[in-house]
C-alpha cells in the first residue's frame, strides 16, 4: 500500500499525539488537491502543523511528477527546481484562499520550499492577528 493512497496527517505545534481536527482536515485536503488539479499529481501524504499561534505549516510528501523524476535521474536539478517554485507561485493565490478561508484570517504571506530528496515541499503560512495554536482554531 506505500505510496497507493494519499493520507493526511495533523500534529499539534508541540509535536506530542495526533490532534485530528477538522480545521487541519480540511486545509490539508484542500492544499493537496490544489497541487493534484494544477500538476495532474498530487503529494501521496500531507500533514499540517501549527508553528505557534500565527504560523501554519503544511508538507506535502512525494509529490513528484514521474516527469520530475525523469528530469532528475537526467541530471536537470536546477530546471526541476525552478518549476517547482513556478508552480508553487502560480498556486499562491487559491493556497492563500484556501487557508484564508479555513481560518477566517488574512494571510499576511506564504513561504514555500521544495526538497529533492526527501521528496518533500512545503508551505508556511504567516497568518495575522492573535490566536492559539492549542484550539482546532486558532
Amino acid at each position: 500500500m506505500a505510496g497507493s493512497e494519499p493520507t493526511t496527517e495533523y500534529r499539534s505545534a508541540t509535536g506530542g499525539a495526533t490532534q485530528v481536527t477538522d480545521l487541519l482536515a480540511d486545509i490539508c485536503g484542500q492544499i493537496a488537491g490544489a497541487f493534484r488539479r494544477k500538476w495532474g499529481r498530487g503529494p501521496v501524504k500531507t500533514t499540517a502543523h501549527w508553528a505557534g499561534p500565527n504560523m501554519l505549516v503544511v508538507l506535502l510528501e512525494n509529490g513528484h511528477t514521474e516527469a520530475e523524476k525523469t528530469m532528475r535521474a537526467a541530471g536537470h536539478i536546477q530546471q526541476l527546481l525552478e518549476g517547482r517554485q513556478l508552480l508553487q507561485t502560480s498556486l499562491s493565490d487559491e493556497l492563500e484562499a484556501i487557508v484564508a478561508t479555513a481560518t477566517g484570517r488574512t494571510v499576511l504571506t506564504i513561504l514555500s520550499a521544495t526538497r529533492l530528496d526527501p521528496d518533500l515541499s512545503a508551505e508556511i503560512f504567516l497568518l495575522d492577528g492573535p490566536g492559539s495554536c492549542d484550539s482546532s482554531r486558532p
